[in-house]
């Protein structure tokens, strides 16, 4: 691999926004792509593999590399250590100057270096898993999630099958997939690719989407001719999902605070085909009242920590801390003693997060049960999807009914 200097700065103005400004990973390196259009399809996927691998292991860098995160030359560092752990002689460049190859040391000595550090995470988010699963499972867990994520799509059953969908992927792009046999509708491609420029992807034949975070929608099991409301939806990609699974039958209503996110969702509903669904802004209180005890389901895919998902986005581990935490843990408490109402007698709500961890999962459903509107509910079912026992991401989901 040889990374020239207008690459190499690429990486360093992404590590820039993501570690030191905390902006959220994808968007930055996106946007950081898109600004760059003169580089070729190798260099962009240098420039994403070096960012996601600095991002992911960036603690273990620090300790490989004997590094001074306060240093100006940090990132420069980080940067040198990740080629020196491929192989890669320094070029002779400036920015390098304070790196130091003699303290480099490509692999740490495990008796004298934490899980902590071996695993690149916060002290805090070690200890909670330690907590939470105890060192078994946590070792097996967290190894898991500091491995690349694999490339999942879902048909979109609207315009095609699964075995349509592969036949097209193999014959038109020479993309091979194989059908998920856990997850109905799931393809797994073979390698990573860029798909939005691929008609079939215009046309809105498939959506890009784990395989566990297919299953929140398949848990909630909605029926054609209900009227389902999508309390978090964002850009729709569940409500996408439960609109197929309705056949186009029945209505969804989805609300979300963010106007550019709903805006993205009425272009992907047009896209998939989709007739049954319309958003609202969540923070319009008039819906709350026009709709309270009117809905077969509810679902709630809460904001929560992301820490179900660090294959995909390593920058949440360094992005969160205990605090946040709590903070996010009041607001999905908010959220479910908003959106409950909503919920009609014998009607379903179910809660879902992309977060292994009990105080935002089966603590909060327990929360929520134990309060004055929680005691019309009852518990029907919970379960969590750990990443090394699943082959998808970390989910959490629990299925309760209105008596």
């Amino acid at each position: 691999m040889k990374l020239h200097y207008n690459l190499a700065l690429g990486i360093i103005a992404g590590l820039e926004e993501i570690l030191k400004e905390k902006k959220a990973l994808r968007p930055t390196l996106n946007q950081l792509l898109k600004q760059n259009r003169k580089w070729g399809s190798r260099d962009r996927r240098l420039i994403g593999e070096g960012i996601l691998e600095i991002v992911r292991w960036k603690r273990k860098y620090e300790e490989m590399g004997k590094l001074d995160p306060h240093s100006k030359s940090y990132f420069w560092n980080l940067l040198a250590t990740w080629m020196m752990t491929r192989g890669n002689n320094l070029p002779d460049w400036h920015h390098f100057s304070s790196f130091n190859t003699e303290k480099f040391s490509v692999k740490l000595d495990e008796k004298t270096s934490s899980r902590a550090v071996n695993q690149s995470l916060p002290d805090w988010l070690d200890d909670l898993g330690i907590n939470t699963f105890k060192k078994t499972i946590w070792e097996k867990e967290i190894t898991h999630l500091n491995t690349p994520a694999p490339l999942d799509i879902r048909a979109n059953t609207l315009k095609t099958t699964p075995e349509k969908l592969k036949t097209i992927l193999k014959k038109k792009y020479e993309i091979e997939s194989v059908i998920l046999p856990d997850q109905e509708n799931a393809l797994r491609l073979d390698k990573h690719r860029k798909l939005t420029p691929l008609e079939p992807f215009k046309k809105g034949l498939f959506e890009v989407q784990d395989i566990n975070s297919q299953k929140v929608s398949t848990f909630a099991n909605p029926k054609p001719g209900m009227f389902v409301i999508d309390a978090c939806a964002g850009a729709g990609g569940k409500t996408l999902h439960l609109a197929a699974l309705m056949q186009n039958k029945g209505k969804i209503l989805a609300l979300d605070p963010n106007e550019k996110k709903l805006e993205q969702l009425e272009h992907r509903i047009k896209k998939n085909g989709v007739r049954m669904v319309r958003s609202n802004n969540s923070t319009d209180e008039e819906v709350f009242k026009k709709q309270k005890e009117n809905a077969d389901l509810v679902l709630i895919d809460a904001p929560c920590s992301g820490l179900g998902v660090l294959r995909r986005n390593p920058a949440t581990k360094w992005h969160m801390d205990t605090q946040r935490i709590e903070e996010l843990i009041r607001l999905q408490q908010e959220i479910l003693q908003k959106h409950a109402p909503l919920v009609k007698k014998g009607g379903t709500l179910v809660y879902a997060t992309c977060s292994i961890f009990p105080n935002e999962n089966e603590n909060q459903v327990q929360f929520f049960l134990k309060s004055t509107l929680g005691e019309d509910f009852c518990l029907e079912k919970e379960k969590t999807l750990l990443s090394h026992l699943s082959s998808g991401d970390g989910f959490y989901m629990a299925r309760l009914t209105k008596k």
